[in-house]
């Protein structure tokens, strides 16, 4: 048998001495001694960090990474992706139709085209319009579903994260299970409201529908936070676009989820958040300035993303009257 020594790389040296909590104390006695009272020297050495531990880093530090970090989310996108992309799919498809129809010299395939230049010039009213169109081109019927498809999976994607490689191939069971799993959802929260929940509900939920919350929530409380999390930033995408995207986006929401058999469960949802939730900057507007075009799922999670930063922020900053250590999430630095 045979050994090899190396250095160790799996995170900090385990056989390193303890840090010398001496330093700090010097530290901390010279700034009394130039005349701070004991608090501000703590706290001055707190935002710069221990001296002489590099891997103990100071408030100031991790201030400056979550700065940089909020930057690196702003200049990541723009907010309308999904109606950029809605948009490109609904011409392709209006297009491909436009071709099988063309060389036809029936007077339907002239009707048909006259019923193409008569849609609404907005896209969601296009789509509306052409949920009940017998497509002859199917290039063009396929484009359609692929759309359709689309915007199922990116609606879903801005309540419950990582719904959409869930249905990156929806079949009609698939979505009956997204149905059973909001009913259940939102009557659980319903018996919570009343006073008769019980964490073996919740146990069972999860038992069952587990799989649709990555995150992996504990009890009823944290799958709120969650929800409530995402949701809000959802609404402060919809804030940030224009007047004219956010109704365009909004009917595109409805229209999908009313189409997906999920429009009254999705708003008894919603309604539930903010009610537990209002503490939470629901209709707060966001400014992302970068040129990638984001889709609905991607924005919200840089919006959700955006609010915990700025939370952390203001609690690394220490500022405020009564500010405490305990107050830094150390899951979110």
């Amino acid at each position: 048998m045979s050994y090899r020594y190396g250095e160790y790389r799996e995170g900090p040296d385990p056989l390193a001495p303890p840090y010398d909590v001496r330093s700090a104390l010097d530290q901390m006695g010279d700034a009394v001694l130039a005349g701070a009272n004991p608090s501000h020297a703590l706290r001055d050495l707190l935002k710069q960090g221990l001296p002489g531990a590099g891997d103990r880093r100071g408030l100031d530090d991790l201030l400056r990474e979550v700065r940089r970090r909020r930057r690196e989310l702003r200049e990541r996108g723009r907010l309308d992706g999904t109606l950029e992309r809605a948009r490109a799919l609904l011409d392709k498809a209006i297009g491909q139709e436009r071709a099988e129809l063309f060389p036809d010299p029936s007077d339907d395939a002239r009707l048909r085209e006259a019923e193409l230049d008569g849609l609404p010039s907005d896209t969601a009213g296009a789509i509306q319009e052409l949920s009940d169109y017998r497509w002859r081109s199917a290039a063009a019927r396929q484009t359609f579903e692929e759309l359709r498809d689309l915007l199922r999976r990116e609606v879903l994607d801005t309540q419950f994260r990582g719904m959409r490689e869930a249905l990156a191939n929806p079949d009609p069971a698939a979505m009956e299970r997204v149905r059973q799993m909001m009913s259940a959802l939102n009557d659980m929260l319903d018996r919570d409201a009343r006073g008769e929940h019980s964490q073996e509900d919740f146990d069972g939920f999860m038992s069952k529908y587990g799989d649709m919350f990555p995150e992996a929530p504990r009890n009823l409380e944290e799958l709120v936070d969650l929800l409530a999390r995402r949701a809000a930033a959802t609404q402060r995408l919809m804030a940030s676009l224009t007047p004219r995207q956010r109704e365009e986006l909004n009917q595109l929401i409805n229209q999908t989820l009313d189409q997906a058999g999920l429009g009254e469960q999705m708003r008894r949802l919603g309604d539930s958040l903010y009610t537990r939730r209002p503490d939470l900057a629901w209709n707060t507007p966001e400014r992302l300035s970068g040129e990638e075009p984001l889709g609905m799922g991607d924005a919200v999670s840089a919006l959700e993303e955006l609010a915990d930063l700025t939370q952390l922020e203001a609690a690394l900053r220490q500022d405020y009257p009564g500010a405490r250590l305990d107050d830094i999430d150390e899951a979110a630095v």
